[in-house]
């Protein structure tokens, strides 16, 4: 038997990280004496410990590893879960490198806020006839959306025809209550689709990351101010490319800002 002392300087871990560990049921000590509250660990516990650790360094939380130390069987699950989660952090950070790059290539050659202001231009809206779903929802659960969408269509045998599309009624940008509307222009008019009609708007098209629209979005709305024109309706993303099959450094999307003219 081990006193926490002894068991800490072996493990590596703190003795108070230990009591921690003891209060909140993750770890229990061997023994604890009931005269005096000392507590005693076995050697084998190490393994316990080294666990934890791991998957501490896994960015596990404390509720997880217990749930493992109480099943083994889901280790493999968890470490699966982290994996993605990993294998997504890496894929923003390389796309925020490459904007990074992008925006210094774009310093030395002129104005950053002017990148895509020659890409705008007076348009009407293309008349569609879509399949849609509108949900004030947290932007995060968008792909909920538009997986919704898509097997929704698959249902009632309807024919995608065209870019899909989101339409963002919320007047302010309010992330976990948005207002949202996905749509997917498809060939037959039935009694769950709609016809989008055609209206004067600015349309900017933007090639590049997704995390750089927010720029555009800033840019084209600098553009409406400086032309004179007011925004009077709800911005329309048009994806011209699937973002599952192409490089994220290549995704074309028309936006559209409605205008009063």
């Amino acid at each position: 038997m081990l006193t926490i002392s002894q068991f800490s300087k072996i493990a590596q871990v703190t003795t108070k990280t230990l009591r921690y560990y003891d209060e909140i049921n993750l770890l229990k000590p061997a023994v604890t004496d009931p005269s005096n509250g000392y507590r005693y660990y076995q050697s084998h516990q190490m393994a316990t410990v080294f666990l934890i650790q791991k998957l501490r360094s896994y960015e596990c939380s404390l509720s997880e590893i217990k749930k493992v130390l109480a099943d083994h069987r889901l280790l493999a699950p968890l470490l699966e879960e982290k994996q993605a989660e990993i294998d997504a952090k890496l894929a923003n950070y390389s796309s925020l490198q490459a904007s990074i790059g992008k925006d210094l290539t774009a310093l030395t050659e002129g104005d950053l806020f002017m990148e895509h202001q020659e890409n705008i231009e007076i348009v009407k809206t293309p008349e569609l006839t879509i399949f849609s779903l509108r949900r004030v929802m947290n932007v995060r659960d968008s792909g909920d959306l538009i997986n919704e969408v898509f097997e929704l269509i698959t249902q009632k045998g309807l024919s995608p025809e065209g870019a899909p599309l989101f339409i963002y009624h919320s007047s302010e940008y309010t992330p976990e209550n948005y207002d949202m509307e996905f749509a997917v222009p498809v060939s037959e008019a039935t009694e769950d689709t709609r016809t989008l009609t055609p209206v004067s708007a600015a349309r900017m098209y933007y090639a590049g990351f997704y995390q750089g629209l927010t720029q555009a979005y800033m840019q084209l709305s600098q553009w409406i101010e400086k032309e004179h024109y007011q925004v009077i309706g709800p911005a329309i993303e048009m994806y011209l490319t699937d973002p599952t099959t192409t490089d994220p450094a290549k995704n074309e999307v028309l936006i559209y800002l409605q205008i009063d003219q």
